[in-house]
């Protein structure tokens, strides 16, 4: 049985879910937060409902795939990958407990789907600068980050290869976390999709694990590295969720 610390429980209120998708995680893999949450309120309420394949990049333990089998798309195509091998069993694990079809395949972004189309693809690799993500409880030692300083490495890659796999009129979904370089990522997405929409964001305080190295995390914002606010006598930082299309 799944205990509690080894679940995730997806359940959105605000579109009268009633009934929780729980699935199992486990330390290997890096656990949903409110990221995650926040990009499938985006997709449920802006992605096509007639698209018939849909692709999770960056899947983790699976559970943005789940939700478009599931929930969004339950008669499309649903695939997922990630560059963990522990995760993709994991994704796999769920989809074969929840019985979903879900084709789960390891590779470093969109490497394991040469030659392959999607209407839809929601990319959960969130970019966060690396000095950062080294001090925060997201990212342990053994889960991957290297996105640079500016945290912004792997999702403008994304955005510069996505057109290639995606129909012509397919979407992207993807997250900005203010703990990157905003500007860079917008730049790249606009190099290479004709509509780049602000979905939707969220604004955090900034949390007691980060809290001790403001000096850094101040530093890289005055360098233009990353955005945080201050409201009283609080910091923040935000996710924001895109869509691009074109």
């Amino acid at each position: 049985m799944t205990t509690l610390s080894e679940a995730f429980e997806y359940k959105d209120r605000s579109f009268g879910d009633m009934q929780g998708i729980v699935v199992a995680t486990n330390s290997d893999v890096f656990y949903p937060t409110s990221t995650t949450n926040l990009l499938l309120d985006g997709v449920r309420r802006f992605a096509n409902k007639d698209a018939t394949s849909a692709l999770d990049l960056g899947c983790g333990c699976g559970i943005v795939a789940v939700a478009l089998a599931k929930l969004i798309l339950p008669s499309a195509a649903i695939y997922a990958s990630d560059i963990s091998a522990e995760a993709v069993k994991l994704a796999k694990q769920n989809a074969e407990n929840l019985e979903l079809a879900i084709d789960c395949r390891c590779g470093s972004l969109f490497e394991p789907w040469t030659g392959m189309r999607f209407d839809l693809i929601v990319d959960d690799v969130a970019g966060m600068s690396e000095p950062i993500a080294r001090l925060s409880r997201w990212y342990p030692p053994h889960i991957h980050s290297d996105a640079g300083e500016d945290g912004a490495r792997w999702i403008v890659r994304i955005l510069s290869q996505a057109p290639e796999f995606l129909t012509p009129q397919g979407q992207i979904f993807f997250p900005v976390l203010t703990f990157s370089s905003e500007s860079r990522i917008l730049g790249a997405a606009r190099d290479h999709f004709a509509k780049v929409e602000l979905i939707t964001e969220q604004w955090y305080p900034i949390g007691s694990d980060l809290l001790p190295h403001m000096n850094l995390i101040e530093d890289l914002a005055a360098k233009g590295q990353i955005e945080i606010r201050k409201k009283g006598s609080r910091w923040l930082w935000a996710t924001r969720i895109y869509s691009a299309a074109n």
